[in-house]
């Protein structure tokens, strides 16, 4: 059964004026995120994500196009109206946007003030402090706070009005990598323990491999791929998606390492130069030992990665592959039926 789309951007156009130039920030975009996804929205500085992303609470109006988020045509609701539907959409940033003057329990209680009972609002501030794991933290400073539980506060502000959507714009930008592990894993947490969908900006694939069912990428303001997890890391179609993609698993270094290697530098005859990509059950076959007891042909493992992603193997293996053209040809055949994807690899770049 298909799940409900929560929000549905359609043929959304963003232009505008800026420094004596005209800016056509987002291309006419259509996008569909699902009740319970973690939608990744990946794109270089400058690709239009965040400007994406801020039309769809109508941060930004778009130009042109139509947005729907929880059932709601955004574009046609009253001032009023929209300040109303905006509470249903949390938003968590790069800089933290924390009140220094304020305590933490203040910080999160901010968006609720004058809306709910005193008594109230402190058992939601309780209560959300401990969902982000800060509850011993509720009467320090924020200068007083790590990045990473800056952050922490700004996730359990953004819950505070209870969202049904959450988006994050870039919100691990400025932590270190083992910081930003553990916000992406508290995304995730609150995405199976709320519902919460959440839609995720980034520059980094890491982010994105590490939580996200669904992927966008996008480029000069569209989108230029689209699928799940698994497909746009097992079969990119683009060169900036594969390019995301092998910086990510450092296989442009393992390659670029691997051209350097005597056995490359020394290819005879037929010999290949390939990277195999394989995923969920492909993995499970001996391939390198298939090869040879079949096809007569040795594959020389220069490289070998595996990772798990949403609970399926994926893995890439650089390798040279050695024997007769004919049973080199025959080799390839037998890795395509089996869903191995081959690339050959040029010695010289």
């Amino acid at each position: 059964m298909a799940k409900e789309a929560v929000i549905t951007l359609k043929d959304v156009d963003v232009r505008f004026h800026e420094k004596n130039r005209d800016v056509h920030a987002v291309d006419h975009v259509d996008l569909t995120v699902e009740r319970g996804d973690i939608y990744g929205i990946v794109g270089y500085s400058g690709a239009g994500k965040s400007t994406l992303v801020r039309a769809i609470n109508l941060l930004q109006r778009p130009t042109s196009g139509s947005v729907n988020v929880l059932g709601e045509d955004m574009l046609s609701l009253s001032a009023k109206a929209l300040r109303g539907e905006r509470k249903r959409i949390g938003m968590i940033f790069q800089h933290f946007n924390l009140m220094n003057s304020l305590t933490i329990a203040d910080n999160v209680a901010f968006p609720l003030k004058g809306l709910r009972p005193k008594a109230e609002i402190q058992a939601k501030v309780t209560e959300l402090l401990q969902l982000v794991g800060l509850e011993d933290r509720a009467n320090a400073f924020p200068t007083e706070l790590s990045g990473g539980q800056k952050q922490r506060v700004g996730i359990a502000r953004a819950l505070a009005s209870d969202p049904e959507i959450l988006i994050s714009d870039e919100a691990t930008s400025a932590l270190d990598p083992k910081t930003t592990s553990a916000i992406l894993d508290l995304l995730k947490q609150l995405n199976e323990t709320l519902g919460l969908t959440i839609v995720l900006i980034t520059h980094e694939m890491e982010a994105v491999k590490q939580i996200c069912d669904k992927v966008a990428v996008m480029d000069e303001g569209a989108i230029i791929e689209r699928g799940s997890l698994l497909d746009i890391f097992a079969k990119p179609q683009k060169q900036l998606t594969k390019d995301f993609i092998d910086t990510t698993l450092q296989l442009d270094a393992a390659i670029a390492s691997v051209r350097d290697q005597p056995a490359v530098a020394h290819l005879q005859g037929a010999d290949q130069l390939v990277r195999l990509t394989y995923l969920g059950a492909s993995t499970d076959q001996p391939l390198v030992a298939t090869l040879y007891k079949d096809f007569n042909v040795t594959a020389n493992i220069l490289f070998g990665d595996i990772q798990i992603l949403q609970g399926t193997p994926f893995g890439n293996l650089i390798v040279v592959l050695s024997g007769s053209q004919d049973n080199i040809d025959r080799t390839f055949k037998y890795l395509a039926d089996n869903d191995v994807q081959v690339q050959h690899i040029d010695k010289e770049a």
